[in-house]
């Protein structure tokens, strides 16, 4: 099973307190973990073999975060986005299109 995390701010009494609340999200496959992480930008997937054995997943060390393609893909157009100018372009959406059907070989990071 494979858990996720999230820490959300929220506001009480016309924005004066604030507190945390952290989410727990729990996924039968990695498949479906990773994408939730990329839709989320989420830096970090436990997946919990037992009670005691916790191993540590980090989807963003091979895969661009969504600022890290939205800067590379103005800089070269071409390669990223299959265009000459980026400005007719909502790459923010690109983005999502690609993660959410699975053709993360575009987002690959170079090294």
């Amino acid at each position: 099973m494979y858990t996720i995390k999230q820490t959300e701010t929220k506001k009480c009494l016309f924005g004066l307190i604030s507190r945390e609340v952290e989410k727990v999200y729990k996924f039968a496959t990695y498949n479906e973990a990773v994408n939730f992480a990329f839709n989320e930008q989420i830096n970090k997937i436990t997946c919990n073999i037992s009670d005691k054995v916790k191993t540590t997943r980090r989807p963003f060390k091979t895969i661009l975060t969504l600022e890290q393609f939205i800067k590379v893909s103005k800089k070269n157009p071409f390669h990223f986005l299959g265009v000459r100018n980026y400005k007719k372009i909502n790459i923010k959406l690109y983005y999502f299109y690609l993660v959410n059907s699975n053709q993360l070989q575009k987002l690959k990071k170079f090294e």
